[in-house]
């Protein structure tokens, strides 16, 4: 995610007071016009199914579901359940392969086909569910035992028994969502969803650690006739789990040419926005492009893009929800925060957060690489008006109250939207520390780190302090003893090692 500009939570979240920065995410070449749901623009009639059980609109989904505890028994299913119903149980750590799912904007329908990992000894399956309302949980063979309890952040968790086998078990949910309007699931008024940070489970059943990956494939219906639904049809390649997304509008799609390596880069925008779209996209394919030669092959799908999306008022920045990532109605104009979003497919979402305490190896990595990009071509984001040198000032000056530790020692001990760390700090000081370790062992070195690493853990979950480690092995030892000086100074200490009075004059 990325924000020149921060806004609260109040504002965007309805959260506790911090910072917001806008990320990225999703996979897949699907787009539909009228809620079609195929791998080209098509167009098809609204979906016209009652909007049963919807469950009111505007909830934020924190602990305002009622602590009660359902459970609801069927007659046996799966393999391996020798014709006995397998009690519902919770089991966090049974492995999600994919998720397939199927969601109508108008009836507020949703379907989940998860396919989890074959286990021999685990009876049981656990999800987040938000503020869902589960209909029916069945696999191939039948219905399937299931509970629903209090779980993780105050939200509703859904437990599920599930037969032992050798083989992967398929999990299908039916369910109903609830429309939002606190950034935390789908948004009906703006047609948009955002799922990030752990409100995936307000769209479907899912798993919010950072370090989870899933691949995914979307179908969406019910969009309003005359409007374009972009979503993607197919999350190919491991994926965290608020990468899923869907925007709803009048779009204009621009075709901004492929890649050498042939990736499909386009832009959606809302209307009267053509010379922002223009603005903006001016130099994202070649971006793109430098990314692919520079850092690895793209794994989210063949077809990229920047879709405008209408947050309201004040709400600038983007997310990353790749192969279609959001940008800010606002920021539609500005090539940093494109360049920023692009660069996610490679940190943040190709690479994974282990801990949200790594928060810094997915923002202050694509923060620096959209400058890295970008510096190729002539635009210098360190020393633009407003851009990173002015940003950090504002991260350094005690009298500011913005700074923090930028990499803290623990591992999902903090709630991120809460925590100081979500803030700019972990951009700035992060796209700092990496021009510092450029300048000490040599910026195609750096590249190079970078590409080594990404290779090394795309589709996993990293921590920071192994990107540190294997930057340190590209150099010689008084470069590995400089990038450990910088990162001291940089990530783990909280006062800044600049004058930050000179900074941005």
């Amino acid at each position: 995610m990325r924000s020149f500009r921060l806004i609260s939570t109040v504002a965007v979240l309805g959260m506790a007071a911090t910072s917001f920065l806008a990320c990225s995410g999703g996979g897949g070449t699907g787009t539909g016009t009228g809620g079609a749901a195929t791998t080209t623009d098509t167009s098809a009639s609204a979906s016209s199914t009652s909007a049963a059980g919807t469950g009111g609109a505007g909830g934020s989904g924190s602990g305002t579901t009622a602590a009660t505890t359902t459970t609801t028994t069927s007659s046996s299913s799966g393999t391996g359940g020798g014709g006995m119903v397998v009690p519902a149980g919770e089991d966090f750590t049974r492995d999600i392969l994919t998720t397939d799912l199927e969601l109508d904007l108008t009836a507020f329908t949703g379907k989940a086909t998860i396919t989890l990992a074959a286990s021999t000894t685990s009876k049981a399956a656990s999800f987040e569910i938000g503020d869902l309302d589960i209909t029916k949980v069945s696999d191939d063979q039948g219905a399937l035992d299931f509970a629903t309890k209090v779980g993780p952040h105050g939200l509703l968790q859904l437990d599920v028994g599930v037969p032992t086998g050798a083989t992967p078990a398929k999990v299908i949910v039916e369910y109903t969502f609830k429309k939002h309007t606190m950034f935390d699931g789908w948004m009906q008024t703006e047609q948009l969803t955002f799922l990030w940070p752990y409100f995936c489970g307000n769209l479907y059943p899912c798993k919010s650690d950072p370090a989870d990956g899933v691949a995914f494939t979307m179908k969406v219906t019910g969009a309003a006739a005359g409007m374009t639904a972009v979503y993607p049809a197919s999350i190919p390649a491991d994926a965290p789990s608020y990468m899923p997304a869907i925007a709803v509008a009048q779009f204009t799609k621009l075709d901004l040419g492929k890649t050498t390596k042939g990736t499909q880069v386009n832009a959606w925008f809302l209307p009267g926005q053509d010379a922002d779209a223009a603005a903006g996209t001016a130099h994202l394919k070649q971006v793109f492009d430098f990314y692919e030669k520079t850092y690895g092959d793209y794994t989210f799908g063949a077809t990229v893009g920047s879709v405008s999306a209408n947050w309201g008022p004040g709400a600038y920045g983007g997310m990353e929800h790749h192969p279609y990532w959001h940008v800010g109605k606002d920021d539609f104009k500005s090539e940093e925060v494109h360049a920023h979003e692009a660069a996610h497919g490679w940190y943040g979402d190709g690479v994974r957060i282990a801990c949200w305490e790594d928060f810094v190896l997915s923002e202050g990595s694509a923060t620096y690489l959209a400058a890295r990009s970008l510096g190729t071509m002539g635009v210098d984001l360190f020393k633009a008006p407003g851009g990173y040198e002015c940003q950090l000032k504002n991260v350094c000056d005690p009298a500011k109250g913005q700074n923090t530790i930028a990499l803290p020692s623990t591992c999902n001990v903090i709630d991120i939207l809460t925590d100081p760390l979500w803030s700019n700090v972990p951009y700035m000081k992060g796209a700092f520390f990496y021009q510092a370790v450029a300048k000490a062992i040599g910026v195609d070195v750096l590249d190079s780190a970078f590409a080594g690493f990404y290779k090394a853990n795309v589709g996993k979950a990293a921590h920071m302090q192994a990107f540190i480690d294997y930057i340190k092995t590209k150099t010689d030892v008084a470069g590995a003893k400089a990038v450990d000086d910088l990162a001291t100074a940089w990530l783990k200490t909280l006062d800044c090692p600049v004058d930050y009075t000179t900074l941005c004059p």
